[in-house]
């Protein structure tokens, strides 16, 4: 059973607004919210606003297997040499702020360059 669910049963229940709150760790409006929405049929999760992401979850694991195939690319690299590769292999550009970013949540490293210049401080 989904937590709207739940939350919306123990109110149907007797319990207070205040209690189930307190009981399912969300604030009350939020239960007074549920309820509402209940009484109206419409307690289905609203969907989630915003672009949707470029990356499908079922290509995540095709993008990991790439990042372990050159494990020590510089940045410049990845977005030279990898978007054109993956545009071949999925049929979708992902610009340079996208490839950095799937790359740093997805667990990847990269290096920034290839050869740091010695410190000059002591």
């Amino acid at each position: 059973m989904d937590l709207r669910e739940r939350i919306v049963a123990a109110c149907a229940s007797g319990e207070t607004a205040a209690a189930v709150a307190q009981r399912f760790g969300v604030c009350s409006r939020t239960v007074q919210r549920y309820v509402e929405r209940a009484r109206r049929d419409a307690l289905v999760p609203t969907p989630i606003p915003g672009r949707p992401s470029r990356l499908a979850r079922e290509e995540e694991a095709a993008f990991v297997a790439m990042l372990e195939e050159s494990p020590n690319r510089t940045l410049l690299l990845l977005q030279e040499e990898w978007q054109k590769e993956w545009q071949k292999r999925s049929g979708v550009f992902l610009p340079s702020s996208t490839l950095h970013d799937y790359v740093k949540r997805l667990g990847g490293r990269y290096e920034k360059r290839v050869a740091s210049p010695a410190s000059a401080v002591k």
